[in-house]
């Protein structure tokens, strides 16, 4: 618990946070930026001022992944809802930190680079035949999966091969199998396809995790300076 203490002693109230919120009757839960406010520690409350998330769907048996970036870090919270109060701010209470190994399902930073999902040939498949294969951009990206956007949409369960290109100086080539999680049309072609993976070997999972850890840093150094801008 003394983790959690020296975390909310350093945590100012109206910070901007992110959450990845269970919603009843769905497996993945709702990612959402949103504001700390301080309570009597381990208990503390989220609200969502702008964003669009159905807080009476908001399963409270489940518990909520909160994550504080720092300049240096992102530490993440596992917390149990406690209950919801209005207009849009749940009541929560801090059990423990969470792993690195567990952060992988759950740390997902905003990020544009180029993926493609394509067909896994079946093993009776004429070798000269021609899957499908779509060509897109992420939206935002995580050791456990992508979402993503392509112009055309694929039906959730199916699976496919996927090759993400990091966005990082080397421009790396990952190549992982998964399986779409959903898929849910924004406008006339444009589909925004959640990929989750189901077979990636651990070296290039730690890389797309690095590239998520220095895509946060970034941002958080460019706030900073924002911040130090505006405050002048």
């Amino acid at each position: 618990m003394s983790l959690l203490n020296n975390l909310f002693n350093s945590v100012k109230e109206g910070m901007a946070v992110r959450a990845t919120v269970p919603l009843l009757g769905l497996k993945e839960g709702r990612r959402a930026h949103c504001v700390y406010g301080k309570e009597q520690a381990p208990v503390f409350t989220l609200a969502f001022p702008n964003s669009d998330l159905a807080i009476d769907q908001v399963d409270t048996a489940r518990p909520c992944m909160v994550m504080f970036d720092f300049v240096n870090q992102t530490v993440t919270v596992a917390a149990a809802i406690q209950a919801i109060r209005e207009p849009y701010t749940l009541e929560l209470v801090a059990k423990e930190t969470v792993s690195h190994t567990h952060v992988r399902n759950f740390f997902r930073v905003d990020a544009s680079t180029k993926v493609a999902a394509s067909e896994i040939p079946q093993e009776e498949t004429p070798q000269d035949s021609e899957g499908w294969r779509l060509l897109g951009d992420t939206i935002d990206l995580s050791g456990s999966g992508i979402l993503c956007s392509f112009n055309e949409p694929l039906e959730q369960d199916v699976r496919a091969k996927i090759e993400l290109t990091l966005p990082t100086k080397g421009m790396e080539v990952i190549v992982a199998r998964g399986h779409v999680v959903r898929c849910r049309k924004i406008e006339e072609c444009l589909y925004h396809t959640a990929l989750h993976f189901d077979e990636i070997d651990p070296e290039s999972q730690d890389k797309i995790m690095a590239c998520c850890f220095e895509l946060q840093r970034r941002y958080l150094r460019m706030r900073v300076r924002l911040e130090s801008i505006n405050a002048a």
